[in-house]
């Protein structure tokens, strides 16, 4: 069924294609009849008729006789007659004589071939075609077409379908046909007639009845120049008919969707009014070819026709008086982008886009003025028009109001670019005031309070408005903002964004009135009151709420309400911590302080929320004028002064020191506002402390990692805590107190010392000793690990306490609390911290000591040391020249072991141009005592010690027999401080041995250069030499001691080669009165003597104590000799060699190898000493280069045994490299807790049974216990034999071995 009426759906548009192409009579409306039976349809159609030539067309396919014509017809195809036989298979034509029909029942030839039938009575066919008697007059069908149907189309069901596609025919059928007038369907079936006729009224007005309805069209068409596109066709025409409601002579839109006409309907497209053009169709004819170049052209010419079809519109008699009406009813039918689809989907913004540049639309007034969408201002109403004058519209923004009958939808608005009346356009105007000279102000206040209200009325208070523009009001605001429009109190306009602007209002809660902060007030921008009074009598708002809408409006600007609590936070806040402000004048800078701290202080409610923010935003960014200018208390710490009540005097603390110490300035107190407030003082000092300000150091609390405090945290913290260093913490500090700290000592100024430990007895507990703990990891709720913080740390790394018994400072765990506790066990002996502190917990933080430890009385014992002197007493002056001569020869070496061991002790001694060394002066006497003299008290023992020799002060005290290298050890002190340095003692001691021995200059610089690693002077260095001055003879000695002054003379610093002196030794020195010790004993050194401090003058009768130290006859040259100045020279004495298996078992291996023997659970039976009893001990000659060698293979030979022993990780040698004068030669074990230490002694005689070994060592020894060994070592041409002593003291104790000590003679 959907396939039949398909068949015949386009047969009645084609018989009114056709028959608008025919041509008819002047004298006739042409008509077209459709009258329908059961056998069949019969068209009339009162044309010219048939000709031969037309006949003929009909028996060629595609030969039409529309072809060539200029002007174009709706039929162009050639095959629109042969649709008829979609529902006939004979279809006959009675025309002009011609009688045919083609029969295709016969054949496909029947197509072309016609076939002569008896012609039809058409007399009888127009009787049936109208009951209008008028109409059966005046036909004249010369033409009729009778279409039988085929049996198949007989049934019922498909005959209803023709009657439903002939009742479907519009009146719009008729628009655009050319020539065809009337269209008259008769349905003999139901007896049934309908009868179209289209009527031209003029002025583009076309009307189509339908029996009694009628149809209104206004039609606008334009003709084309279509040779462009086709060269067949000259012109086309296009056409648009809106579709129109009539009423009493008045139109109205009706905007159904209307379809697309190629002279007769296709389909709809979503467009409200109908489309006619000669589009291009494909067969089917359904609708516009999209891909046709025809077709895209037709479509471009549409948007200017329709805006063409405007003006026209408007001139209909029925709009002529008003034309805005016409333009509101016209622009109804603008179709929007998205409401048309298809191939005419691009057309509304084509239209669109003409619109906007067209003057489609008209202004209010008496003048029917054109003008662009873009010039129009739309949704006024009469208070906009008496806000905004046309003059003052069109003046700024160069708009005019839209007619008021033009009502147009919002989409339709917008797309045109039609500008809304909204807080968009008035603000758009109050800125093009502001930037006219003299615009705003010549508007007037009365204008800017309307314009206020306005503005406030449309955004805020319109119903549906707020939501509508909220996202451009937010916009407009944040541009009013930077907008000078606000008028001020000094009759100036500005805006929210060059400062704050105050708005005055009834009970501002201005604390105690602004006139007490003139130069405050002065600065505060305030709205100028005229606004309100123009307000308040504002017409426009018969209702009184113009002033209440202008104050919202500029409070929604950013206007601040003036209130003491805004004027703090918002005007003060900034403007307190603006460095542009310092300079501005310190008046305003104290109002502004002054002013937040009186505000502070009332019952304000805000402050209850926001004080915590405001007391913060001031201590980190506010300036406070201080003694030194205004000063921020982040960035320097701010101290009261005595006016205000500070109880620290700190110029008793930092007079002379070069430090900045910043105080408040007493501007403050002055203020007029401070006058009048009760407890003025004790209120700025409360406001200043929350502030920052302190009476003395700031402690401030930072944050910090575990990383940058890990040295404060105590290990076991670490491990019990797991506390990562990744952790935070909580550290309390103080710069402040460093610098004070660290300043204190280098003046090295006790008063002031003692002040501050005065000032923090006074202020710990109440402001320092909560800040002495920091925590690990911390929280709020006070959950951490505590350490101890950095401030309190530093007080005890720093040396700044006051002791009782001494100049000095000292750390303070260092000192003594004076107490009860300490009193009762050392007295007044006690470096007691001074002065005596009242504070407990100052007394705990520091870390005083309250209680005596047996280690405190050992400190105790070497500071009394440290302060007792020794105080040389000499008989007899004699003649000094060796000992000068001595210690002329070795200061070159002496200055080559400084210069390449001690650079930095050489650099500061030439600094001070060799002053000491300048001024020494050397004096040999007969006999040399001293007696230890307390420094402070000048209090003196009554008993004397012998020594040899005692440098004091400037003067080198020696006898004339003392050994050489007693002389150097006290000579070392000259370039010490006053310490002996044992290894540059030993170095001269063993250079002097060598020439003694014969070694000559070769030797000895192989000897210094290779084994002692000093290198030689650079040439620019002078060489030292003692002045011929220092050699004092009897009378200069005692005019010196009587004096107590010294000469001082520069030394002789020739450029003479740094070897040995050409006064010594003496071409007869081994005749020499020094050097009998030497000669009667091989030429070996003698043995130094003990030290003595200070000289005496006198011959007291006092008890002496002689000590002395004998000096072995084979010197180690590899080995220091000791600690101590006064040396003793021991040995340790083997067992005899028949006993030595009895004694400590079998000693070496078949290989050679040693055994280590652990014999601490063999003690020694008592008279079981297996020792020879000698005399003294058997010495050879010494030969210091062989010494040295024996001693370098015997620890090769060690370190190869117990590296085989231990292997290489564990073994270190610490000798391999250069001698360390370390009291050990050999290290064993990775681990410090489980390591040994071995002294090698070597030798290269097996008759050798004993060995030298000196204090230091045999103190090492004793320090040890049994980590501690001395691996004997005999060496041969072929192999070494060790035998290792471990714990030498314990086997001493137990007579294993013997410790043997030697005297001088």
């Amino acid at each position: 069924m959907s396939g039949a009426r398909c068949q015949v759906s386009h047969a009645p548009h084609k018989k009114v294609q056709n028959a608008d192409d025919n041509m008819y009579p002047e004298n006739v409306e042409p008509t077209l009849t459709f009258i329908l039976q059961e056998s069949g349809i019969t068209v009339l159609n009162n044309e010219l008729g048939f000709s031969a030539r037309n006949i003929k067309a009909l028996c060629d396919v595609g030969n039409s006789t529309k072809k060539g014509s200029g002007a174009g017809y709706i039929g162009q195809k050639g095959i629109g007659f042969k649709s008829v036989f979609r529902v006939t298979d004979a279809p006959e034509i009675h025309s002009n004589g011609f009688h045919v029909k083609f029969d295709i029942s016969e054949g496909q030839i029947g197509f072309v071939l016609p076939t002569v039938v008896s012609p039809c009575n058409i007399a009888m066919l127009s009787r049936l075609a109208s009951k209008d008697p008028i109409l059966l007059d005046n036909s004249c069908w010369n033409t009729c077409i009778r279409l039988p149907f085929r049996s198949k189309l007989c049934e019922g069901i498909i005959i209803n379908n023709i009657v439903a596609m002939f009742s479907d025919l519009h009146p719009s059928l008729l628009l655009f046909l050319h020539r065809l007038k009337c269209i008259v369907f008769r349905n003999m079936l139901n007896d049934s007639l309908i009868v179209m006729r289209k009527e031209m009224v003029g002025n583009g007005i076309i009307k189509v009845s339908c029996g009694e309805e009628k149809m209104t069209w206004f039609v606008a068409s334009k003709k084309l120049q279509a040779d462009v596109m086709r060269s067949d066709v000259q012109t086309t025409e296009i056409a648009i008919a809106f579709t129109l409601q009539e009423t009493n002579g008045n139109y109205r839109p009706l905007l159904d969707q209307q379809p697309v006409f190629a002279f007769l309907p296709l389909r709809t497209y979503g467009l409200k009014f109908i489309l006619q053009g000669d589009f291009v169709l494909p067969s089917s004819r359904e609708e516009v070819d999209g891909n046709s170049p025809w077709n895209q052209w037709l479509l471009s010419e549409f948007p200017g026709l329709f805006v063409s079809a405007e003006k026209s519109f408007c001139d209909l008699p029925c709009f002529r008086e008003n034309p805005a009406k016409a333009v509101a009813a016209f622009m109804s039918f603008v179709p929007l982008v998205g409401e048309v689809h298809g191939f005419f989907s691009c057309l509304p913004r084509m239209i669109i886009s003409k619109l906007r540049m067209s003057n489609c639309l008209l202004l209010e007034g008496d003048y029917n003025y054109w003008v662009p969408p873009c010039k129009v201002l739309r949704g006024w109403n009469d208070e906009a028009r008496n806000l905004l004058p046309n003059s003052l519209l069109h003046d700024h923004l160069g708009l005019g109001f839209l007619n008021k009958d033009i009502v147009l939808s919002d989409p339709l608005a917008r797309a045109l670019g039609i500008e809304e009346y909204g807080p968009k356009v008035l603000f758009q105007i109050i800125a093009s005031l502001c930037r006219t000279e003299n615009g705003l102000k010549s508007m007037g206040l009365s204008w800017l309070s309307s314009w206020l209200n306005a503005l406030y009325t449309i955004s805020f208070h319109s119903p549906g408005q707020s939501l509508l523009h909220s996202g451009i009001e937010t916009d407009i605001i944040s541009k009013l903002q930077k907008i000078p429009f606000i008028p001020l109190s000094d009759g100036t306009f500005s805006s929210v964004d060059e400062g704050t602007i105050w708005l005055h209002s009834d009970g501002s809660g201005v604390d105690g009135g602004l006139e007490a902060f003139p130069h405050l007030y002065g600065k505060l921008r305030t709205v100028s009151p005229a606004l309100l009074t123009a307000s308040a009598v504002d017409i426009s708002c018969l209702d009184g709420t113009s002033v209440d809408n202008l104050t919202r409006m500029l409070f929604k600007i950013g206007v601040q309400q003036l209130s003491a609590h805004d004027i703090v936070k918002v005007h003060i806040l900034p403007a307190i911590s603006d460095d542009t402000n310092v300079n501005r004048g310190k008046n305003l800078m104290i109002d502004y302080l002054c002013f937040v701290m009186i505000h502070l202080q009332s019952s304000c409610c805000n402050c209850h929320v926001e004080r915590e923010f405001i007391v913060s935003e001031l201590r980190n960014k506010a300036f406070i004028l201080t003694n030194h200018g205004f000063k921020r208390s982040t960035e320097v710490s701010i101290h009261f002064g005595k006016d205000f009540g500070n109880p620290v005097d700190v110029n008793k603390l930092i007079n002379s020191l070069d430090i900045v110490w910043h105080e408040v300035d007493i501007s403050y107190l002055e203020h007029p506002a401070t006058e009048s407030l009760s407890y003025g003082l004790i209120k700025w000092r409360s406001f200043f402390q929350e502030i920052g300000v302190t009476d003395f150091v700031q402690v401030v609390q930072v944050d910090k990692s575990v990383a940058d405090i890990s040295l404060t945290i105590s290990r076991d913290i670490w491990d019990t805590e797991l506390i990562s260093p990744r952790s935070t913490a909580k550290d309390w500090e103080s710069i402040e107190l460093v610098q004070l700290l660290s300043l204190l000592p280098t003046s090295v100024n006790r008063e002031s010392c003692k002040y501050l430990l005065e000032i923090l007895d006074t202020l710990w507990d109440d402001h320092y000793s909560a800040k002495t703990i920091g925590y690990c990891n911390f929280k709020p709720s006070g959950d951490g690990t505590p350490f101890k913080s950095s401030f309190i740390c530093n007080m005890h790394d720093i040396q700044w306490a006051v002791s009782s018994m001494d100049t000095e400072l000292h750390y303070p765990k260092d000192l003594f609390h004076d107490c009860d506790a300490v009193r009762s066990t050392l007295g007044a002996s006690a470096p007691y911290s001074i002065p005596k502190i009242k504070s407990e917990k100052l007394l705990r933080d520091i870390g005083l000591k309250t209680e005596v430890t047996m280690s405190d009385i050992l400190d105790i014992v070497k500071v009394w040391i440290k302060v007792v002197t020794r105080e040389a007493i000499y008989y007899g002056l004699v003649d000094g020249s060796f000992k000068y001569s001595l210690v002329n020869w070795a200061l070159p070496y002496a200055q080559r072991y400084i210069f390449s061991v001690h650079p930095d002790k050489y650099h500061n001694f030439k600094q001070s141009g060799f002053d000491t060394l300048n001024r020494l002066q050397i004096v040999v006497v007969e006999k040399l005592f001293y007696r230890n003299v307390i420094k402070n008290n000048g209090g003196a023992s009554k008993k004397r010690f012998k020594c040899s020799c005692l440098l004091q002060g400037n003067v080198l005290y020696t006898t004339r027999d003392s050994d050489s290298h007693a002389l150097y050890m006290e000579l070392s002190c000259l370039f010490f401080d006053g310490n002996p340095e044992l290894h540059l003692a030993n170095f001269l001691h063993m250079i002097t041995t060598m020439v003694e021995s014969g070694s000559v200059e070769v030797q000895m610089e192989f000897f210094i250069l290779n084994s002692q690693k000093v290198l030689k002077l650079p040439v620019e260095e002078s060489v030292w030499s003692l002045p011929p001055s220092s050699m004092e003879n009897d009378e200069s000695i005692q005019i010196s001691l009587a004096s107590s002054e010294v000469n001082e003379q520069n030394s002789s610093k020739s450029k003479r080669k740094a070897g040995i002196s050409s006064n010594w030794p003496p071409v007869d020195w081994k005749t020499a009165p020094d050097f009998s010790y030497a000669r009667s004993n091989g030429f070996k050194t003698q043995a130094a003597v003990a030290r003595p401090s200070r000289m005496l003058n006198g011959d007291d009768d006092v008890d002496v104590d002689t000590q002395t130290n004998a000096v072995p006859f084979e010197i180690d040259a590899t080995l220091p000799m000791g600690n101590d100045s006064a040396m003793t020279s021991t040995a340790l004495m083997l067992p005899d060699a028949e006993n030595m298996d009895d004694q400590l078992g079998e000693a070496f291996n078949q290989n050679g190898s040693s055994t280590v023997l652990d014999l601490a659970d063999k003690g020694p039976k008592a008279g079981a000493s297996k020792f020879n009893i000698r005399d003294r001990l058997n010495t050879g000659a010494p030969n210091v280069v062989q010494a040295l060698q024996t001693g370098k293979d015997g620890e090769l030979a060690a370190f190869k045994h117990f590296t085989g022993l231990f292997g290489k990780r564990a073994v270190k040698w610490v000798n391999e490299i250069n001698e360390t004068g370390l009291p050990y030669d050999i290290v064993i074990g990775e681990k410090e807790s489980e390591r040994e230490y071995i002294e090698v002694k070597a030798t290269k005689s097996a008759r050798k049974d004993w060995f030298n070994i000196t204090v230091r060592e045999w103190q090492f020894a004793v320090e040890k216990g049994e980590t501690f060994s001395v691996a004997h070592v005999i060496l041969s041409d072929s192999d070494a034999k060790v035998t290792v002593y471990k714990n030498p003291v314990k086997l001493c104790q137990q007579g294993k071995l013997q410790l043997v000590v030697m005297m001088p003679r």
